[in-house]
């Protein structure tokens, strides 16, 4: 009597697939696991093969019944995965209807999400954006004065506070009387009108400490009125007023190096002139360059992938990419609002479409990467790190498989880059770096 099986299509992408092996089919693999047991196992009196079947069933049954179980479901679960060409987007989950016995059939459902079928669209429609950027010398020259910038030296001063100032204060807030998560802060120091990146809430209480501040001096105490956004994190205070008490307790002014031998030396340039010193900024700006420009055009071919083909996702690799970013936001204490959720489920479900269509894309083209191409593109692309990163791979196969994946997505977005259309984008410097 051979094995029955159903398959049924559930809601969406799920699938159950329920399976009738026949009681003659278990008590073969029963009996193929007995004497696996007998020929291991040892007793006293018996040699190796020669005890007696009821001593080992006596000790053992119930761990040849589940392993007799356990091969069953895997066998012919993928027996029917592989004859009905179903691939598997969720670990399976087990139900067993009938426990087998030698007198009864064994019957079990599995429950899974399958990968959706479907075809990438034609890539050579699709239209890509790539910034083309050529640097002059005030780029050049904005980027020496950062740098100027991150080396100055601060030296306290009692004159009053202006743009560009480093400024140390101290501050107190309450809203009807009450303090708040981050409502006070000791030594907390700001670059007057520096620009701030972050939510609305950030950035306009930092303009609000700017303009309080500018024109004191160190020693003065200010109060301010803060209206909080109705985005703040905090709904129970979002759109309320804040008061904001603060106390200068320092300015410095900035001191900017002068571009000679001893700014040269900071770098490992010393003895160069300053043509020596340009050319070589220039050099880390074109590397800076490229990678973002690459880094552009990837995010635009991912965007145009995610918004050309449309296809179900299965739920269960939506909620493991989910899980993944949020246990990335709690490492780094990250708070998780109602709206950084939402936008953390968009973010995952870009994932995982993603991973879809780029595991649909190396199979058409038939991308394989062996243990070779990984030392090889380690080598090429971190030369300074490779034996290390080398001996970590021949250690670690998690660590191997990232590097794959890395080397997979580069060979696809090349591959991508090679059919679609490019529309040349003309862009400054300062543009596509900030």
């Amino acid at each position: 009597m051979s094995t029955a099986t159903k398959i049924n299509v559930l809601d969406g992408l799920e699938r159950s697939v329920t399976i009738t092996v026949p009681k003659q089919g278990y008590k073969s693999t029963f009996d193929k696991y007995l004497l696996a047991y007998k020929s291991k196992a040892k007793f006293d009196g018996f040699r190796s093969g020669k005890v007696p079947d009821r001593l080992i069933l006596g000790k053992y049954r119930n761990q040849i019944h589940k392993d007799s179980i356990n091969d069953l479901v895997e066998t012919n679960l993928q027996k029917v995965l592989s004859e009905n060409n179903l691939k598997t987007a969720s670990p399976p989950k087990l139900s067993i209807d009938s426990e087998p016995t030698f007198e009864n059939d064994f019957v079990f459902t599995v429950k899974f999400e399958v990968i959706p079928s479907f075809e990438i669209e034609d890539l050579s429609k699709m239209d890509i954006e790539e910034f083309e950027v050529n640097i002059n010398d005030s780029d050049i020259d904005e980027v020496i004065n950062n740098i100027q910038r991150q080396h100055m030296k601060w030296e306290n001063t009692k004159e009053k506070a202006v743009t560009g100032n480093k400024v140390i204060i101290d501050y107190d807030a309450l809203v009807e009387n009450n303090k708040f998560e981050g409502s006070s802060q000791k030594d907390f120091t700001l670059i007057i009108d520096d620009a701030v990146k972050g939510d609305d809430a950030t950035v306009g209480l930092f303009n609000q400490f700017y303009t309080a501040i500018k024109g004191e001096t160190a020693g003065i105490k200010k109060d301010f009125i803060y209206k909080l956004p109705e985005n703040f994190p905090d709904k129970n205070i979002a759109g309320k007023e804040a008061k904001y008490s603060i106390s200068i307790k320092s300015v410095h002014k900035g001191i900017i190096p002068k571009i000679d031998d001893d700014f040269f030396s900071k770098f490992g340039l010393k003895g160069c002139d300053e043509k020596e010193f340009r050319k070589n900024i220039l050099k880390h700006m074109e590397q800076e360059l490229e990678q973002r420009i690459n880094s552009h055009k990837t995010a635009s071919i991912n965007n145009a992938l995610v918004e050309k083909n449309k296809f179900e996702i299965p739920k269960y690799m939506i909620e493991s990419e989910k899980q993944s970013i949020v246990n990335q936001y709690e490492g780094m204490m990250k708070k998780i609002d109602d709206s950084t959720k939402l936008e953390l489920e968009r973010v995952a479900e870009k994932r995982a479409k993603l991973n879809l269509i780029y595991m649909k894309i190396a199979e058409q083209i038939k991308i394989s990467i062996s243990e070779k191409d990984v030392y090889q593109f380690i080598s090429k692309k971190y030369p300074a790190e490779s034996e290390v990163m080398i001996e970590k791979i021949k250690k670690d196969e998690k660590y191997l498989n990232q590097v794959k994946n890395q080397i997979l997505e580069n060979d696809i977005i090349n591959h991508i880059k090679e059919k679609c259309k490019l529309n040349k984008i003309k862009k400054s410097f300062s543009e596509v770096m900030n």
